[in-house]
């Protein structure tokens, strides 16, 4: 499991041992989620590791707040905010869309899942 540098804990101005956490939730996470067989687009793995850690109250204050970003798959924490949108729309999105991408990835998956295309669900 990769942990942050020494260098930039040396530098967090926050606390530590809260950053460390969040840290292990996002690696551990990505440690159980499927890749669709390395077909998903990296930006959504990193995403659903960071929408874990948002979703048990370990997102850092710098995150975005959500509604921002210029893309759905812009990563890690915009790409997180837009799954927890998604989340709303349909409690167990995520899980339901991690469960589809054991064997492959498609972005119409959203479409399966929430009703409609990525362009549309995207604010």
């Amino acid at each position: 499991m990769y942990l942050k540098s020494p260098l930039y804990l040396q530098a967090y101005s926050g606390d530590v041992r809260r950053e460390i956490t969040g840290v292990i939730y996002h690696e551990m996470t990505q440690r159980w989620q499927w890749n669709g067989n390395g077909q998903t687009p990296g930006g959504l793995i990193e995403a659903i590791a960071d929408f874990v850690r948002l979703n048990v109250g370990y997102a850092p204050s710098h995150w975005v707040s959500p509604g921002l970003g210029d893309r759905w798959d812009q990563g890690y924490d915009v790409t997180a905010r837009f799954l927890e949108y998604c989340d709303g729309l349909r409690s167990g999105f995520v899980a339901e869309l991690n469960k589809k991408m054991i064997s492959g990835y498609s972005d119409n998956y959203f479409v399966e899942l929430l009703g409609k295309p990525l362009d549309k669900a995207f604010k």
